[in-house]
């Protein structure tokens, strides 16, 4: 039997009893990946069925489990961490079982072929969030001439039927201008965002409704949809927003 010292072991169609007895003795070190035929069963605060078919099924060292299927990016079953694993060969079948206590849930997963079992010996890396759109939509409120002259920002996360938009404002002709910020390189359907929220304003508004994306960057499809809309880019880069200087 490999040991969690090795950074990765792959099996192929791997033997069921074998798949079941790695598990049961490694899940706590490694995250395990297991594409397999399998149909899922969960008891608890309610009752679900998952019928047979092609399923990822991932297993973490901190008792996650997750099953995936071939569409979203949730998942359709899951256990959150804390949640005890163990795993077994019942009537030919590979049986994957997590089990939490409060409140009490089961998670049985039924693997009648497993294709691919990959366990992979990972190690939590440091994390840095090099700031949100809520930072930036902060430092264009601190800075409110980064937009243009004569911009006030009037309120920050304004709901609308179609979503919320990021900041609103009024320029200096008491036109509405409206904000929308990525803190990635902005793409078509970011202009067909802000456009929905300028056509929904201008419907019920007797002034001129302007239209702003501030991103560090816009691919050039994304550009030429801003200009053929009448809306405005600004430059922003959320990483060197530091103290509100250096944005650009």
């Amino acid at each position: 039997m490999e040991t969690p010292r090795e950074k990765y072991i792959i099996m192929e169609e791997p033997d069921k009893e074998v798949a079941a007895e790695f598990i049961r003795k490694n899940w706590r070190h490694y995250v395990i990946l297991i594409f397999a035929f399998s149909s899922v069963k969960y008891e608890g605060r309610a009752a679900s069925e998952l019928s047979p078919s092609d399923h990822i099924i991932i297993l973490k060292p901190d008792g996650t489990l997750l099953v995936h299927g071939p569409e979203k990016r949730e998942p359709i079953n899951w256990q959150p961490p804390g949640s005890i694993l163990t795993s077994f060969v019942e009537k030919g079948k590979l049986v994957i079982r997590s089990r939490r206590y409060k409140p009490r849930e089961t998670v049985i997963i039924v693997c009648e072929s497993p294709y691919v079992l990959l366990a992979m010996n990972t190690r939590s890396g440091e994390f840095r969030m090099f700031r949100s759109e809520s930072q930036m939509v902060d430092y264009v409120m601190r800075n409110p001439s980064f937009i243009e002259e004569g911009f006030v920002p009037v309120i920050k996360e304004y709901r609308t039927r179609f979503g919320i938009i990021d900041l609103f404002g009024r320029d200096k002709h008491n036109n509405i201008v409206i904000c929308e910020f990525k803190r990635r390189v902005a793409d078509v359907q970011d202009v067909a965002q802000l456009a929905l929220y300028v056509d929904a304003i201008q419907r019920n508004s007797n002034c001129k409704v302007r239209g702003f994306l501030i991103a560090p960057g816009i691919t050039d499809m994304a550009l030429i949809a801003l200009k053929e809309k009448n809306l405005e880019f600004r430059k922003l880069n959320p990483k060197s927003i530091i103290g509100g200087e250096n944005a650009v």
